[in-house]
């Protein structure tokens, strides 16, 4: 579960936290749509820089490092997947596809790493997304690290009962990791009751225009890194374009 260290969230105050959610969500996507639009190993890895430069302004690079222990295994099966698929065993078109999905999970990994559930709802809100969608987005960017801690609260229960879940081959221990999945439902189905009686006991709406406790404002800040990540993706490109 180390790969879903990199979604979740901790507090901490940084240049990259004070920033706006809106901020953040357009340079995560102005990353991922450059690393997509360009096609050059140079272009991939200067946008895989820029992000880890990023990652390490907002004091997170050892958690997102911890979480390459489990990144490394997709990195290296889409790397050989595209090595075995092209005719003549295309190392540079790997070598550009496995830093493209670097770049694009680390892109959205500081999204989620620096932005707090409640502004993720105001910031949704704050664009016209009905109040019942930005709930049900706010809950499912809230239940993956909600998962990892279930699942990794079971697994010391089993494991505190003698089940050792890391014995075997690599075939066993799917199967051994299939023995999870029902106490697992079953918490995931308590939580979603609790969840819903809570809604309930808080009158969810009963008002179509509630008022809120986090507000947000963009700042000076904002404003020029929106204009510098609206910018680098227009200079990346035309470099592309002429040193592919």
């Amino acid at each position: 579960m180390e790969i879903l260290q990199a979604f979740k969230y901790t507090r901490k105050d940084t240049l990259i936290d004070r920033l706006d959610p809106r901020t953040k969500f357009i340079i995560s996507t102005s990353l991922t749509l450059t690393s997509l639009l360009c096609f050059s190993i140079t272009i991939q890895t200067i946008l895989l820089l820029i992000t880890l430069l990023l990652v390490f302004v907002s004091k997170r690079m050892i958690q997102w490092i911890k979480s390459l222990k489990g990144l490394t295994v997709l990195v290296a099966l889409i790397f050989i997947l595209n090595l075995i698929s092209m005719p003549g065993f295309d190392v540079l078109y790997s070598s550009i596809m496995a830093l493209r999905f670097l770049v694009i999970t680390a892109s959205f990994s500081l999204f989620f790493l620096t932005t707090t559930p409640d502004d993720l709802a105001a910031a949704l809100e704050e664009i016209k997304v009905p109040r019942e969608y930005s709930l049900l987005f706010t809950l499912s960017f809230r239940f993956v690290p909600t998962l990892a801690s279930d699942v990794e609260i079971i697994s010391d229960a089993l494991k505190s009962r003698g089940f050792e879940l890391e014995k075997g081959g690599f075939i066993q221990r799917i199967k051994n990791y299939a023995y999870l999945l029902i106490p697992l439902i079953v918490y995931e189905i308590r939580r979603s009751l609790m969840i819903a009686e809570a809604l309930e006991a808080r009158a969810f709406g009963a008002t179509k225009k509630p008022t809120r406790i986090t507000k947000l404002d963009m700042s000076i800040y904002d404003y020029t890194l929106i204009i510098i990540f609206l910018v680098i993706p227009l200079i990346l490109y035309h470099i592309a374009s002429i040193y592919p």
